[in-house]
């Protein structure tokens, strides 16, 4: 009887250990990065993304200064990320390159798909003459649909986006009579929870933005119906569960820096 009982608190202990190993946090590293080059730990997807150098960090920059000349020319770059993660030049995704274009995005290599817990990001701004937008990106799909949270350093708010069918359309915006004065000389936090359906934002530990994916959309323009694309049977990225990769957002020529990306599923 005893022996039957220190095996199972063996296979307990074990069971948790497992559960806790699961559940650590995913810290991604930039100390093998190397300045001026693509980085390692994110796969490009579209836009210019580099390592920089901050201070004593190595950090992952968002380049806005050659996007002008190359957004109406993403369809390469596309292709060949698409191959590295998918294994195919995703039809879909190349049908979606135009509007794709003024959204640079990057996904992180290490995870394959994320559906619960937490993401969380550094950024800080540090230029951009038609935008200045720092986010997350995540539940991206094979055909290149996804959803991100971002700040906007012109608008001083933050909101949910969803991508879908080659058009990004906004799902949630925080409050607007509340603006996030934020300073740009510094860093600054924005994290994302997913819990099952439920999604909050918030950023510097100020909760922004609470959503609840499948969520039928209030009326359209001049009280008309809403546009169908925003209504979760139509729009397979905004019914639950969360499941797809996770990176980095950013919108035509924001210039931006993020470090501490850390990935804590549950």
């Amino acid at each position: 009887m005893r022996t039957a009982i220190a095996h199972l608190l063996r296979l307990a202990s074990a069971l948790l250990l497992f559960a806790a190993v699961r559940a650590a946090d995913i810290t991604v590293d930039f100390s093998k990065e190397q300045v001026g080059r693509q980085p390692v730990t994110f796969e490009p997807i579209v836009g210019t993304w580099l390592v920089a150098q901050d201070g004593g960090d190595k950090v992952i920059m968002v380049d806005g200064r050659p996007w002008v000349t190359s957004k109406d020319n993403p369809t390469k770059l596309l292709i060949e990320s698409a191959r590295r993660l998918y294994g195919t030049s995703n039809e879909e995704l190349m049908d979606n390159a135009k509007q794709f274009a003024y959204f640079p995005v990057a996904v992180l290599r290490s995870v394959d798909s994320f559906s619960n817990g937490t993401i969380s990001v550094k950024f800080k701004t540090i230029t951009g003459d038609a935008d200045r937008a720092s986010g997350i990106l995540f539940n991206v799909k094979p055909n290149g649909d996804w959803l991100a949270v971002r700040y906007n350093d012109t608008e001083n708010n933050v909101a949910l986006w969803e991508f879908h069918h080659g058009l990004r359309r906004n799902v949630r915006f925080s409050d607007r009579a509340k603006k996030f004065m934020l300073d740009r000389a510094a860093w600054h936090e924005l994290r994302l929870t997913v819990d099952g359906a439920d999604l909050k934002a918030s950023l510097d530990g100020d909760l922004a933005i609470e959503y609840t994916l499948g969520t039928m959309p209030g009326p359209g323009r001049n009280n008309g119906p809403p546009n169908p694309d925003l209504i979760p049977a139509n729009n397979p990225v905004l019914r639950p569960p969360v499941q797809g990769k996770i990176g980095l957002w950013a919108k035509t020529d924001t210039t931006s820096y993020f470090k501490d990306y850390v990935v804590s599923p549950r």
